[in-house]
């Protein structure tokens, strides 16, 4: 084949219901860049990589199987990733699937015209197992460009499935923000969204190519598995210090105030509740020890009632 322009990689496991609908949604693109496809089966216990030894004939040479001989976890992805030669990476997880056949081109075609673009979102839709929407509202950012604003309100510029992104400079700045971590575990779509802000524009089409399944019982995504308690909190307490670190890194002034921003929210919101980790005169201290004090409380008084709205308005919210 021609050098892919996309690289495209799909993470499977435990997707024996779905891995077929998601691959035949990456085979339906009608783009005129050559992309290329890495799918990881890492050893699941149901049946699929049956399904996937199936359906494999079916697909052209640009789609590579890969089946795992014990089980990587977090290094599949990182494997993966280390074959792509494409300019833009997507991604989509084995269990999501694209509902547009244009989504690649579309995409690309915005990329190729906008050099101050790194990437490029789009809106989703939420289903269920049975591949129909579940009623769910995802936190989809309204804007057509994502801004510092809409992170610190929990906003994303668009789930997984939507990722487009230069390759060679989210890998390189990928890479500084891993040696500033400083927590044990955090949803990827959040890093995501804030090194590539630090890093460019990003573009949000204001349209809905891909669907986001989301199974909360019995389901193998992060958001399924995740349970709010003190690991959690703490979590995200040094999620907030290492974005504050990485704004360092990179020199990006804006990025670091809302860095900031962030950190000290979720300081505070882990100071009063049912999981707590700090003392809220503690927490409280810290804060009025800022000389932006009285900017860092207001931001959470104003972060709970934006929210509120957006709830009440109907809008997808993420807390």
């Amino acid at each position: 084949m021609e050098n892919p322009v996309i690289s495209i990689i799909v993470t499977v496991y435990n997707h024996e219901r779905y891995i077929e609908r998601c691959l035949r949604s990456i085979a339906m693109q009608e783009c005129e860049y050559p992309f290329e496809v890495f799918i990881g089966e890492d050893c699941s216990p149901d049946n699929t990589r049956a399904v996937m030894k199936r359906i494999e004939p079916e697909f052209p040479g640009n789609f590579h199987f890969l089946y795992r001989e014990h089980n990587l976890g977090d290094d599949n992805n990182t494997d993966l990733l280390r074959r792509c030669t494409g300019k833009y990476l997507a991604i989509c997880e084995g269990d999501d699937f694209w509902t547009d056949k244009r989504k690649l081109q579309n995409q690309v075609s915005f990329l190729e015209g906008h050099p101050d673009y790194i990437a490029g979102f789009h809106h989703c839709t939420v289903v269920g197992e049975d591949s129909l929407p579940n009623g769910e509202k995802y936190p989809d950012c309204l804007k057509d460009d994502y801004s510092f604003k809409e992170f610190f309100y929990c906003t994303m510029p668009g789930q997984t499935a939507s990722f487009m992104v230069r390759r060679v400079k989210y890998e390189t700045e990928k890479k500084k923000f891993l040696a500033c971590k400083q927590f044990d575990r955090y949803p990827e779509d959040r890093r995501n969204a804030f090194i590539l802000l630090a890093n460019g524009k990003v573009k949000v089409f204001q349209e809905t190519w891909s669907a986001y399944r989301h199974v909360v019982t019995g389901g193998t995504s992060y958001s399924s598995r995740v349970k709010v308690n003190e690991a959690y909190a703490r979590n995200e307490v040094m999620f907030g210090k290492t974005l504050m670190d990485y704004s360092e890194i990179v020199h990006n002034d804006e990025a670091y105030r809302a860095a900031r921003r962030f950190y000290y929210r979720v300081l505070l919101k882990w100071s009063v509740g049912s999981v707590r980790i700090y003392p809220l005169s503690h927490s409280l201290l810290e804060v009025l020890r800022q000389r932006d004090a009285i900017m860092l409380l207001l931001g959470v008084v104003q972060w709970y009632a934006v929210l509120g709205m957006r709830s009440f308005l109907g809008r997808g919210v993420t807390l």
